[in-house]
């Protein structure tokens, strides 16, 4: 099973150990474990939603090898002056779609709206659990294993630390909440949307910028434009999540005209349950944190124009970045779409 040891020098936690074997026919590449059919080679659902004739089309399950197990307690060791524990936790997989070779970006909005409440509803069952500190959602599109980089599919974590990224968010949110007694996400959007050159899109709900220290070409952020900490609280309504999806689709379509590999990253509040005994720590994160999603482009050949031990290198100021992908045409959606139908 694997562990977590702490590094000591860059205070952050290190997954290490092997993941468990897996079949050797899915590991060739000839089958993919996503596709309807193929149902068993994959653990049993954990939830479903099924179409109209009672197929599935977004089902979510246990990875069926795990970085985080469930089983167990978190059995902090002391070994000399370094930290570990074990890699406590939940590792799941959403289907996004029994379409294989559909992209998120292609599907319809009220499907992806489908996929926004499985996923919400993923984040909020495992929040009741106090082991778990931090619960994230993110994809990794076109980087995956040959058998299943063409079906869309996304993972949740949840893990019993705080992200390094995420926990340095917090923490200068936090800052800047104190300093100013203002988010620092909802100034940003303030500045941003008064400037324009940034802003790729933008409606009364989302915006979608690209920051203006952007790590990679053509980075962008969507950000909700009322301000909530937590993006599982903010998708309680099935016409937010619809608005999300239609706006996500849009931001999507643009990245993925630039390249086909993507990553996307939701950075939400943590599981306040799990500080029971801390009431204080976070006594203003609804108020001084905003929740956003992070979506950025592979680009083969810019690969190595950043070294994440020193300096990011963006050969692409946001600025020309934003301008690029404002310039592509997209698939307009249509306004009268109806909310999604509840899953199973």
């Amino acid at each position: 099973m694997p562990v977590l040891r702490l590094d000591p020098v860059r205070r952050r936690w290190v997954i290490t150990g092997k993941r468990p074997a897996m079949p050797d026919a899915l590991d060739s590449g000839e089958l993919c474990p996503f596709c309807p059919g193929n149902e068993g080679f994959t653990p049993a659902s954990i939830r479903e939603h099924r179409d109209s004739e009672g197929r599935w089309d977004v089902r979510v399950f246990h990875d069926r090898a795990p970085l985080f197990h469930v089983e167990g307690g978190l059995n902090r060791v002391g070994e000399g002056m370094y930290d570990r524990m074990n890699a406590l936790g939940a590792h799941e997989i959403v289907v996004e779609t029994n379409q294989h070779g559909k992209t998120l970006a292609e599907l319809a909005p009220d499907h992806i709206a489908r996929v926004l409440e499985m996923c919400r509803d993923r984040i909020l069952d495992l929040k009741q659990d106090p082991r778990f500190r931090y619960v994230s959602m993110f994809k990794d599109q076109g980087r995956a294993r040959p058998a299943t980089e063409e079906h869309g599919h996304s993972q949740i974590l949840a893990i019993p630390v705080i992200p390094t990224l995420v926990e340095r968010e917090l923490r200068w949110s936090l800052f800047h909440y104190q300093r100013k007694e203002r988010c620092l996400y909802c100034d940003i959007l303030y500045h941003e949307t008064r400037l324009g050159t940034r802003v790729v899109d933008e409606n009364a709900d989302f915006v979608c910028l690209c920051p203006y220290a952007s790590r990679f070409p053509y980075e962008v952020c969507v950000v909700p434009v009322q301000h909530y900490s937590s993006f599982e609280r903010d998708m309680a309504a099935d016409w937010r999540l619809l608005s999300l999806a239609k706006f996500l689709k849009n931001a999507l379509q643009r990245v993925q005209k630039i390249s086909d590999k993507l990553r996307l990253m939701l950075h939400t509040e943590p599981n306040l349950a799990a500080y029971g005994s801390e009431p204080n720590r976070w006594k203003t994160l609804r108020e001084d944190f905003h929740w956003h999603f992070e979506i950025y482009p592979e680009l083969d050949a810019e690969a190595g124009h950043f070294d994440a031990e020193s300096f990011y290198y963006n050969p692409i100021p946001a600025e020309e970045a934003a301008l690029a992908l404002r310039a592509i045409e997209i698939e307009i959606v249509a306004e009268n779409i109806q909310p999604p139908i509840k899953g199973d």
